[in-house]
């Protein structure tokens, strides 16, 4: 798309996901998210809160996290402290990311709980030292929580199957409904341009869209009002 506009190519290609693929651009509801968090076992419900709470990217951000990067103060653009990002494959990636007070909690607990010497969030037994894929344990919570619904009752999955990465996406599309303006989304979520988190904007919900134009009308009501006012104190 950026070479069709930089005129390097005529047109954009249109590129389609394979077949039985699970888009990344999943946004995960709060009740869905509430469920997962209930069926997660500790590791992956604390990854999952910063995920969803910050929009690390999963492999290259959050899994190698290290304490040296986490700041629970209150200073600086957070007023619960803040995760530093020392850079990625472009120089946006490089960021403070605020800490929401259960993305805090949660930092602060492994903190206290820490039972190796690592220097990572989230150590793993690998070469690397630190977790490298949450893909089974993902996969098994989200098949807990429908085994679940099944017993309950329920026809279709209470979670319809999704990527870990869609955490991410979730976050981008909560900080745009959230009236967050897109220059700030782009900043916190490492793109390199705002047009890239343009597309947190399209999934925002029906809710969201009702309770934002009824907020424009009240705005056009009062400013109609006040005009009117305004005209009628010059005519007097």
């Amino acid at each position: 798309r950026l070479a069709e506009e930089w005129a390097l190519i005529p047109k954009a290609p249109v590129i389609h996901e394979l077949p039985g693929k699970v888009g990344r651009e999943r946004v995960v509801s709060f009740e869905e998210e509430r469920k997962y968090l209930g069926a997660a076992p500790g590791t992956l419900r604390d990854m999952t809160i910063l995920a969803v709470d910050t929009g690390l990217r999963p492999n290259s951000e959050l899994f190698k996290l290290a304490w040296a990067n986490v700041h629970t103060d209150a200073k600086g653009e957070g007023q619960n402290g803040y995760i530093h990002v020392p850079g990625g494959k472009t120089d946006a990636a490089r960021r403070n990311v605020p800490l929401t007070p259960r993305a805090r909690a949660v930092l602060q607990m492994r903190h206290s709980q820490r039972s190796t010497t690592s220097r990572f969030v989230f150590p793993g037994p690998g070469k690397s030292g630190h977790i490298v894929t949450v893909q089974h344990s993902h996969e098994r919570a989200i098949r807990r929580v429908n085994k679940e619904g099944t017993a309950a009752g329920l026809e279709k999955p209470a979670i319809e199957p999704f990527e870990f990465y869609c955490w991410r996406h979730t976050c981008g599309t909560r900080w745009a409904e959230s009236g967050m303006d897109k220059y700030t989304v782009a900043r916190l979520m490492g793109h390199s341009s705002p047009r890239i988190a343009e597309r947190y904007y399209i999934h925002v919900t029906e809710p969201h869209v009702t309770s934002g134009f009824e907020r424009f009308v009240t705005y056009l009501e009062r400013r109609i009002v006040n005009s009117a006012s305004a005209a009628s104190r010059s005519v007097d």
